[in-house]
């Protein structure tokens, strides 16, 4: 029986991506997967009805991490479709999460990474285009080289928004724990340092370390315009020679090397990024140079790196105007892919939902009063932290299913009498205006009693 005022109130913060619009996928064939998925689901407060359960084949997650399409197909692209539209959620999903316990590769012509297939929406990429680099992502703001002009950084409904139904899926893993990845506790680790990166607008520093090995110079010509655009938002960041040591406070390193020492004494902050632009650094079945993982060990909340050999290509890998949609707002997904032109073979691990740089603003739901609640029930939200006229939009979803659509009603009648009896949470979100539609959210149970 639920007894007593069973009210439970959680108040989100802005942030860009939000935790309605991702789905979690798990395979429940590893108990890792489920922990560090239900983990990670309690963290950012995922709806449960976000998170889908499959059944990875062993074959596919052994030592050869990888899967044929047809196989993908069958075990991940199918059951994943069926299970959004049987529980009327596909219409607000942006983006996929792996939890760990799934391949890494897929085995196209060349291979290409889970996240492709993905994007791709099940599409086998057009080897040419991968090969030399020269796919290029709808979402990739640029620029492509040093006299370019770039776009300026959107939140990922905004870029979903001119692509259509059939806009290409992001996405990202929670975190590899095979052979040269992560242990389930470093794993955990680095997802609660991501979480606690939020809205804390950090000092530390950037760097953008070079050398003469072609995996630096390949996107050298990037880094001056950034660190100017970086220092116009009030982000340090510098270009250097020699790889940081003993620095306190590491917001992100870029770089290019075959092998790292990942830590070097350095304390990386909460929501760090920290990428080495090298052949196999999320080839973890291959001995050969450090893995992305190393900087994941160490303290960052995210990395990335190719799982097949990609060649010296800067298409291939993370702009370093990474950190400028990073410090504009957005989430560590929505930077990684308005940063990557052609992410066919690239691995993204980490917290896809880390936002350092999203405002600090609160919202409440006011109604739904009481032990139990029947028929028509007013509901507002209101935002309790921020300026509230900057929130125009309003979406409300229970048991983590939308009510309707975006609306500028910050005031709606819950009808009770089509929920059944019992308990249920109901979700209020605020999107805020702007390129960077950051958006608030409040959670609050109530228990459904109608006659």
């Amino acid at each position: 029986m639920l007894g007593g005022l069973l009210q439970v109130f959680v108040a989100g913060r802005a942030i860009a991506l939000g935790p309605h619009e991702i789905v979690v996928l798990v395979n429940r064939n590893r108990a890792d997967s489920g922990r560090i998925a239900d983990a990670y689901a309690r963290m950012r407060a995922i709806p449960t009805v976000n998170v889908i359960d499959l059944n990875i084949p062993a074959a596919f997650t052994g030592e050869r991490p990888e899967i044929a399409p047809a196989a993908f197909t069958e075990h991940i692209w199918e059951p994943v479709q069926t299970a959004m539209r049987e529980r009327g959620i596909e219409s607000h999903i942006l983006a996929w999460v792996y939890s760990a316990g799934f391949p890494i590769r897929v085995t196209t012509q060349p291979a290409t990474s889970i996240h492709a297939m993905t994007f791709t929406r099940n599409e086998i990429p057009s080897t040419q285009k991968t090969l030399d680099g020269t796919f290029s992502s709808p979402y990739f703001a640029g620029p492509n080289n040093p006299k370019a002009p770039e776009q300026g950084s959107q939140s990922l409904d905004r870029l979903v928004a001119w692509q259509g139904a059939a806009f290409p899926i992001p996405s990202m893993m929670l975190g590899y724990t095979g052979e040269r990845g992560n242990s389930e506790a470093e794993i955990l680790a680095y997802l609660r340092k991501g979480a606690a990166a939020d809205h804390t607008s950090p000092t530390g520093t950037i760097f953008f370390t070079t050398s003469d090995d072609i995996r630096s110079t390949s996107r050298e010509w990037q880094y001056p315009r950034t660190v100017k655009d970086l220092a116009a938002r009030g982000v340090g960041a510098v270009v250097t020679h020699v790889q940081s040591r003993n620095c306190p406070e590491v917001l992100g390193i870029m770089m290019g090397a075959a092998g790292i020492n990942a830590a070097r004494n350095n304390t990386f902050l909460p929501g760090a990024m920290a990428e080495h632009f090298t052949s196999y650094a999320a080839a973890f079945d291959r001995k050969a140079q450090s893995k992305l993982s190393a900087w994941l060990s160490v303290g960052a909340s995210a990395s990335a790196g190719t799982v097949t050999e990609p060649r010296a290509m800067w298409t291939k890998f993370p702009h370093a105007r990474f950190f400028v949609h990073y410090a504009s707002g957005c989430t560590m997904l929505e930077s990684f892919y308005q940063s990557i032109r052609c992410p066919m073979q690239i691995l993204l691990v980490g917290d896809p939902l880390a936002n350092p740089f999203a405002p600090d603003d609160r919202l409440a739901i006011e109604g739904l009063d009481g032990d139990s609640v029947a028929g028509l029930q007013t509901v507002r939200a209101r935002v309790t932290k921020g300026i509230p006229e900057r929130y125009r939009r309003f979406l409300y979803l229970v048991d983590g299913r939308p009510q309707g659509e975006r609306s500028r009603r910050r005031m709606v009648e819950l009808d009770t009498t089509r929920l059944s009896n019992g308990r249920h949470v109901l979700r209020a979100i605020g999107y805020r205006n702007g390129t960077v539609r950051t958006q608030i959210f409040a959670l609050k149970t109530f228990v459904v009693a109608n006659p």
